[in-house]
């Protein structure tokens, strides 16, 4: 449910991109395609890694030549006076299923956006990537139940340590939404890059589980931001094993059919 391609330009600001080397080359769909085809990946959920509208229409012409990418999430300035504008004008690209929000402290989208993310059944996903007001956030999400919202990211937990529990509360808290959904993903590049352990990350993931059960979750690789503790191959090889104890339905939802279903794919 996330995989990043960009063609790489010393404009970009994305940090992660920014402060490594690894990443400061272009990504594109036939770098990954193997990794897929080999992993039992039928298809994928394209993301902007910047906060650019050139970046959306890339990835939507993009998706209209690479048949994998199933569906895009975008970006637009959703605070803007111009946003509804801007909403119409995109839902000319057939790919595009979502758009990525940073959640503002006391600033929410006004109506007429959220009518027209709701009237074209747009997705909203949602980064935590510093301190949020979560109340704020949960009645914004409680107050438009016809919405669908993703929580990217597992909400961007430190996972160098245990899970603090300011991060568990916060999940456990935006969890009761059953609007909002949330993506496994992100925890490998938050956390020991070079000497992580898969035993490293099941406290974050049994929390996960436990809070939004295996119907609200949906598999995502964050490639290629994941190449920077490892490969493919061993995440996708992580959750794997960590779900075995989950039945076939389960699994079959959270590394599929949630996505399918949540982005309309």
């Amino acid at each position: 449910a996330e995989v990043n391609f960009w063609k790489y330009d010393k404009s970009f600001r994305h940090p992660l991109i920014s402060e490594n080397k690894m990443l400061q080359q272009h990504y594109l769909p036939e770098q990954i395609m193997q990794s897929l085809e080999r992993n039992g990946i039928d298809g994928c959920v394209a993301v902007v890694a910047e906060a650019a509208e050139v970046e959306t229409r890339f990835l939507c012409e993009l998706a209209l030549t690479h048949p994998v990418i199933l569906g895009v999430t975008g970006w637009l300035n959703l605070y803007e006076p111009e946003a509804a504008e801007k909403i119409t004008a995109f839902h000319e690209y057939g790919p595009l299923r979502a758009f990525r929000i940073d959640f503002r402290q006391g600033s929410i989208p006004g109506p007429a956006v959220m009518l027209l993310l709701k009237e074209y059944q747009y997705v909203l996903e949602i980064s935590l990537e510093g301190p949020a007001d979560i109340a704020a956030l949960k009645k914004w999400i409680t107050s438009n139940p016809d919405q669908r919202f993703i929580l990217r990211d597992c909400g961007s937990p430190d996972t160098k340590q245990l899970p603090a529990s300011s991060w568990e509360t916060t999940i456990r808290e935006l969890s009761k939404n059953r609007n909002l959904s949330c993506k496994i993903s992100g925890l490998l590049e938050r956390g020991n890059r070079k000497s992580w352990k898969p035993a490293d990350l099941y406290p974050f993931l049994e929390i996960l589980f436990d809070s939004f059960g295996p119907e609200r979750l949906l598999y995502a690789s964050d490639w290629p931001m994941l190449l920077l503790a490892g490969m493919y191959v061993q995440w996708k090889s992580l959750l794997e094993k960590f779900t075995e104890k989950y039945s076939r339905e389960d699994r079959e939802h959270f590394f599929g059919e949630n996505a399918r279903r949540i982005y309309r794919l």
